[in-house]
């Protein structure tokens, strides 16, 4: 039998997997297998990198939360990490994950059955977000509900999916260009993209709260909430690794068709059925998830307002949007998440080497890095609105390394980071075992 501790971080671990694995994370892996043909498997060890590799690190870096800190990124300093921190979540959370995660679950788990249109969907993201509003007015148990409840179910319908999906022939499919001549690099950007490891900045306050609650204190707190992330991650590959085959033995347009073309080939209507379950517990889990730590983020930034009233504001918001459309939003996301991401990857990065490599406190290296980060983040950001004004850029950001992936911002940041360690080992800033 488990003991009450590791009840906890199992719980804990099967929440974090739920709460990471949406409708995206659910269709990239067999659009991979469909796309890289014999190079699936170099390009979804790319993939794993950013998209589990990165992301159980940005826990962990974000676990590494100080005493009287309220954000990681207030290490950049403090309105930075107030400004950083508040778009993270206003973009993640309340604007665009959540919404997008209802629209998502109606279009590829109910318009099959129930038809397209607008009553129904009316309907259904009421059912939705109805359903996140009562599991969430208790969030002392929403990580108990989904880790013992919602995520068990989740696994057992992937797992029949994708064990299932080896009694099919691979259809051998021609790898197209980019995963022909580099399919680790392409599965890196496709993992990139999950944003996975931008959510891993607003869930790991959650987890932490969950095994606090659970009696989890100091170092086993730490320890624990390490522990759950570990077991995410390792959930997260092995099911990219199960759906990156339905990729390799299905065909369709984009991911979606092709686990619904695979499922009814096995199963017939229901497999539907069954694919439909997925993605309606991936997009719930996902949704209990942004929605709880955002709740919990924007309680403690306007006190003025109750948990419960941010919990209604959230589930009218984003009932609001699932239902008048997000095209307009979706035009603003792609450019702010461009943004956010380097940004990210720097803090986490630099959290890291502070916590496990120079073992002291670094102001610098936060700093040059995120500043370098964003200064570059910026012409990428404006560049992928499409605005014509701003294509110039892109020859700009084309000059650096990895420019032409999106990554411009990589060397120079690293560089920075370098730069910034020099600076702060000058100063000699105190050691972390002084706090204590």
């Amino acid at each position: 039998m488990f003991s009450q501790s590791s009840r906890s971080i199992l719980f804990s671990g099967f929440a974090l997997f739920a709460m990471f694995f949406g409708a995206g994370n659910l269709i990239f892996p067999p659009m991979i297998g469909v796309n890289a043909g014999e190079s699936a498997y170099p390009a979804i060890a790319g993939f794993l990198v950013t998209g589990v590799a990165l992301t159980v690190l940005g826990m962990i870096a974000a676990g590494t939360l100080r005493k009287n800190e309220v954000r990681i990124a207030d290490r950049v300093g403090r309105r930075f990490g107030a400004v950083f921190t508040t778009v993270l979540f206003l973009v993640i959370a309340m604007l665009y994950a959540t919404p997008r995660v209802a629209t998502v679950s109606f279009e590829m788990g109910v318009v099959p059955f129930a038809g397209d249109g607008q009553i129904v969907l009316v309907v259904y993201t009421a059912v939705f977000f109805a359903i996140c509003y009562a599991l969430i007015l208790q969030p002392a148990k929403i990580i108990e509900r989904i880790g013992a409840y919602l995520t068990p179910a989740l696994l057992v319908l992937l797992v029949i999916m994708s064990l299932s999906s080896y009694l099919l022939p691979n259809l051998n499919h021609a790898a197209n260009e980019s995963y022909a001549q580099s399919p680790f690099a392409t599965g890196l950007i496709e993992g990139y993209f999950t944003m996975d490891s931008l959510a891993a900045l607003m869930f790991a306050p959650v987890i932490l709260g969950a095994l606090a609650s659970a009696g989890f204190v100091g170092k086993k707190l730490y320890g624990g909430m390490v522990k759950a992330s570990v077991l995410a991650g390792v959930l997260l590959a092995l099911t990219y690794l199960g759906l990156v085959n339905i990729g390799i033995v299905g065909d369709g347009d984009n991911g979606a068709a092709v686990i619904t073309n695979v499922s009814h080939e096995l199963f017939g209507r229901p497999g539907q059925m069954i694919f439909g379950l997925i993605v309606f517990l991936a997009c719930l889990t996902t949704a209990l998830g942004l929605m709880t730590a955002s709740v919990a983020y924007f309680s403690k930034l306007v006190p003025q307002l109750s948990s419960h009233t941010w919990l209604i504001i959230h589930v009218v918001v984003a009932f609001g949007l699932s239902n008048l459309g997000l095209d307009i939003i979706l035009m603003l996301v792609a450019p702010l998440t461009q943004l956010l991401y380097p940004i990210t990857i720097a803090v986490i990065v630099v959290a890291l080497v502070e916590a496990f490599a120079v073992r002291c406190y670094l102001t610098w290296s936060y700093r040059l890095a995120a500043y370098t980060a964003a200064a570059l983040a910026i012409p990428e950001a404006l560049n992928a609105t499409g605005i014509s004004a701003f294509s110039s850029f892109r020859f700009f950001l084309d000059l650096f390394p990895l420019g032409y992936l999106q990554m411009a911002w990589l060397v120079p940041a690293l560089v920075a980071l370098v730069l910034g360690l020099a600076i702060d080992m000058i100063l000699k800033p105190a050691t972390l075992a002084q706090e204590a």
